[in-house]
């Protein structure tokens, strides 16, 4: 065994009860495979808290969507999808990006369609 201090040696035990009750929680799920499904969600969900009315950013949030409506596109469009950690993360993260604009979920700040059509 390692020589770490008290510190370190706790952190590391932690982490492991923590990984092995993700993994227990994840066998749970009823999707498949489920890593790929927390992933790219997680993903999904980093974006729509980054795109915010404050960040300054080209693009938004279309304010007309909740995040569960988000995860109703993202779950009705799972299989034409077909997210992938098998080109890493990079690949996975425009493909998403890609998918939020194909369905409006991030709009372009300059398209102005995020003002409201009343």
């Amino acid at each position: 065994m390692s020589n770490l201090d008290l510190q370190e040696a706790t952190r590391r035990d932690d982490t492991y009860v923590t990984l092995n009750k993700l993994i227990d929680g994840l066998q749970e799920l009823n999707v498949f495979p489920s890593l790929v499904w927390l992933w790219t969600w997680d993903v999904t969900k980093a974006k729509l808290e980054s795109y915010g009315p404050e960040s300054g950013d080209d693009y938004l949030i279309n304010p007309r969507f909740t995040e569960k409506d988000v995860f109703d596109m993202f779950w009705e469009d799972a299989d034409k999808n077909a997210f992938t950690l098998e080109y890493g993360t990079e690949s996975l993260d425009e493909a998403i990006f890609d998918w939020m604009l194909d369905r409006n979920i991030i709009i372009s700040v300059d398209d102005g369609e995020w003002e409201d059509d009343d």
